[in-house]
């Protein structure tokens, strides 16, 4: 592997946050962030990336998103990796948050592939090369798959793959990831972001590397990190002991399948059920902005039955809180 893709091929795991709102005033609630960077750094991850759409990133002003990144790097302190979308309206925008990005010490900066606009594939690779060329930082790509179908095509990647700056794919386009995967080259990761499906990503096609969606601190809380200990065994061969390991989370998996999974499927954001999860845990989730709406109290009733049942970290300091 070559050394564009060191960064991230260090260590496994990074994952994708919410941001934490303050109630009643909606303000950006940056002492609940710097608290959630050191739950982060305490269940083991390599990295976070922000200002998704798990972090609600249309409901953020350009400054906001810019003040998320300080603050995460700052409490991070080298001991979290940060990864920033930058993407945004236009492509200036996109660009100055990209160099605010590196400015800060963003570790990534985060391109969503375009799914409107200009998008041939001679576009796509331009749009590309030149926020590339023009940032010049680390950057990772979202192939975020559509109802048509993968945005980026393997040849199209295959081209990608020649920026030196790029490090990484992350692709739900899981009809093309094999595909995809085939055509990747100069040491470019791509990586299936679902945790359910990282034992299979790992073990049929060595994929390395969870860039995940909220999976890992939602699964995992101070001393208890299950996906860790069956990435640990699969870095040391244990395949079996590692199945077993692996197998053990499937309630989770079911649980945040129904309440984030299933729903963004549909095109509803789940990051109401998101933000009370983490509440539930001891992140630090709080109220979501317009036009999402909250959780019903028969739906926080549920979720928090659902997360009882699968015996979840931290869940039971909350409940005796």
């Amino acid at each position: 592997m070559n050394n564009s893709a060191t960064s991230l091929a260090s260590q496994n795991i990074w994952a994708a946050i919410p941001t934490p709102f303050q109630a009643p005033n909606l303000e950006l609630d940056e002492q609940g962030l710097r608290h959630n960077v050191r739950r982060y750094i305490s269940v083991g991850l390599r990295g976070v990336f922000c200002n998704g759409l798990m972090g609600e990133v249309w409901a953020l002003t350009n400054q906001e998103r810019r003040r998320v990144v300080e603050v995460l790097v700052d409490e991070a302190a080298g001991r979290l990796g940060v990864s920033a979308v930058i993407t945004a309206s236009s492509l200036q925008e996109t660009c100055e948050l990209g160099l605010h990005a590196k400015k800060a010490g963003a570790e990534h900066a985060v391109l969503l592939a375009p799914t409107s606009g200009p998008r041939s594939d001679e576009q796509l690779i331009a749009y590309f090369r030149h926020i590339a060329n023009y940032v010049d930082m680390p950057m990772v790509i979202f192939n975020s798959a559509t109802a048509a179908g993968s945005p980026l095509t393997p040849t199209v990647f295959k081209e990608l793959c020649e920026i030196p700056q790029l490090r990484l794919l992350k692709s739900t386009a899981y009809e093309t990831n094999v595909a995809l995967r085939d055509a990747a080259c100069n040491g470019v990761i791509v990586s299936d972001p679902l945790e359910e499906h990282f034992f299979d990503s790992y073990v049929k096609y060595q994929q390395r590397v969870l860039y995940a969606d909220p999976e890992p601190y939602l699964y995992q809380g101070p001393g208890n990190t299950p996906i860790n200990s069956y990435i640990e065994m699969l870095d040391k061969g244990a395949v079996a002991e590692a199945s077993i390991e692996f197998e053990k989370l499937s309630l989770h998996r079911a649980a945040f399948n129904k309440w984030v999974m299933d729903p963004l499927k549909t095109g509803h954001m789940p990051c109401a059920a998101l933000k009370y999860w983490c509440d539930l845990i001891g992140l630090v989730g709080g109220p979501v902005r317009r036009p999402l709406a909250e959780l019903t109290e028969s739906q926080r009733h549920e979720l928090k039955n659902d997360l009882i049942s699968c015996s979840m970290p931290g869940l039971d300091l909350i409940e005796t809180a």
